[in-house]
């Protein structure tokens, strides 16, 4: 099980925040479970993900998908998805 920790800064939250609710699909295909979303406390247009995934690769194939960085695009997603995969440790 792999833990993924991602973020990116929108323009405005509340434009953006449909389009990712409206990309759901796309994450439970690629394996995502989302565990948590959360805006930085002193910046509420950068956005953090913590997701959990049993095949950290399909997420990583998500993410370099052309259709998803259209759509992060036209959403209003200002720079790259920054992530990191950690594993878990029992």
């Amino acid at each position: 099980m792999a833990i993924i920790i991602a973020n990116h800064k929108v323009k405005d939250f509340d434009a953006w925040k449909p389009y990712y609710d409206g990309d759901r699909k796309r994450r439970k295909q690629s394996g995502i479970k989302e565990l948590k979303m959360g805006r930085k406390a002193d910046d509420p247009n950068e956005v953090f993900f913590i997701w959990e995934s049993n095949d950290p690769q399909k997420i990583i194939d998500m993410a370099n998908n052309p259709e998803l960085k259209e759509l992060m695009q036209k959403s209003g997603v200002v720079g790259e998805l920054s992530a990191i995969v950690l594993n878990e440790v029992k």
